[in-house]
Formats: structure tokens, sequence, C-alpha cells
């Protein structure tokens, strides 16, 4: 038996090292799933059942979840591990902290993710895509910014 949980503990540090890419991979299955998923951990593997966590600031996340993933979770899951696997939430008792890691002090942020800003984005439609807001607006409208007006 304990044999056993040392290969599930296994399985389950490599979907934690792969997490942040899983998530990624999700907005092929619904773009709002890796939206959503990125408030998630996870947080227990049994032989057939994956359990996800998620932040306890956004418990409403895991509702929209259980809406939005039509068995590709499921699927996405089983095939990474090779076993049919069930997917149960909850809410986490400690915020996720993959998603939302702060610069380290001194810290030189590449220009690609450097925050937002209107006034350097002006009308060019690539600068308004890295503001998070905008990008999330359009995967879910599965849109594009045609003509940006002041």
């Amino acid at each position: 038996m304990e044999e056993h949980q040392t290969v599930y503990a296994s399985d389950l540090e490599k979907l934690r090292e792969k997490w942040p890419d899983l998530v990624e991979q999700c907005l092929v299955l619904q773009p709002a799933l890796k939206r959503d998923l990125r408030d998630s951990w996870p947080m227990g593997l049994s032989e057939t059942q994956l359990v996800i966590g998620f932040d306890p600031e956004f418990p409403g996340v895991m509702a929209e979840v259980k809406m939005l993933d039509h068995g590709g979770l499921h699927k996405l899951f089983s095939n990474l591990l090779g076993r049919s696997i069930g997917i149960e939430y909850q809410v986490m008792k400690e915020s996720v902290k993959w998603s939302h890691h702060a610069p380290e002090a001194g810290e030189v942020i590449p220009e690609k993710d450097k925050p937002f800003s209107m006034e350097s984005a002006g009308n060019n439609p690539e600068e308004w895509v890295k503001n998070s807001s905008i990008r999330n607006v359009l995967e879910v409208f599965h849109g594009d910014i045609l003509e940006i007006q002041r």
C-alpha cells in the first residue's frame, strides 16, 4: 500500500511542476477555464481522484469551473496520468501563490511583463492586448481589437 502512495505522490509532484503549463492548455478547452484555474492548485491525488483546490479569496471561481468544464479537464488529466481520473474541487485554507508572484526588490521586469499603461499603449492594439482585463474580454468573446479611439 505504501508503494502506491509513493507513486501517487510522484504523480502529484509532476502535476504541480506542470500546473502553469496545464492551466495554459485550458485556453484551448475553454478560455474562461484558463482564467479561473489561475487561482487553483492540485492538492491531492489518488488512483482515481484528483483534488483541485481554489484560492479562498475566490471561492465562486470553483462553481464557474464546474459549470464550464464539460469533460475536458477529465480528459486532460486522465491522458497526462495514463488512467481515468475524477476531479473533485474544494476551497483551500491558504491563498494560491504560483500565479501571483510579486517581483523581488531590484528584479528587472522584462518589457513584455511591465504593467499596462494607457499612455504608452497609445493606438497600438498589440500594447492594449497586454492588459489582462482586455485580454480576458477578447478571449471570452473570441474578439479582436479593430480600432482604438480616444
